[in-house]
């Protein structure tokens, strides 16, 4: 029974080992959400098991959907400089939403917290599936 659990799980990871620099990111987030789930009696935890689960969807099945694989592909194709284009301006999206209150700041943050969470998971699943850890960079990667 577990290599079925163990064969439908790596369906939604990479077909290589991780990397060092996904380790390093998984302990960084691990960190960082350590403080926000240290004071649980500040979560708002709706927000944070709705963020969980969106992430959740959007690492596995969402991800190896074909809108996935080609979203990832475009994200990967548009070069370093596009990719530091694309994510500053989710970053100044984030930041108007904020600064016009169009959502309260707490939900967002909470949610971040919940997407953290399931990042976090399924970094660390991935890492002891895959049962080692290759260089700092994937070879697979294009454009760079």
């Amino acid at each position: 029974m577990p290599s079925t659990i163990q064969s439908r799980l790596t369906a939604y990871f990479p077909d290589r080992p991780p990397t060092w620099t996904e380790v390093f990111l998984a302990a960084l987030v691990g960190v960082d959400i350590g403080t926000d789930m240290l004071t649980p009696a500040t979560l708002s935890w709706a927000a944070a098991c709705t963020g969980f689960i969106l992430f959740s969807v959007a690492l596995g099945p969402g991800a190896n959907s074909s809108l996935g694989r080609q979203i990832g592909y475009w994200f990967r194709s548009i070069g370093f400089a596009g990719r530091v284009a694309m994510i500053a301006l989710f970053a100044l999206t984030i930041g108007v939403v904020f600064r016009f209150e169009a959502v309260p700041h707490a939900v967002v943050a909470d949610a971040a917290v919940g997407g953290l969470l399931a990042t976090l998971v399924y970094l660390l699943v991935y890492i002891i599936l895959a049962g080692e850890v290759s260089g700092w960079k994937s070879n697979q990667e294009i454009g760079d």
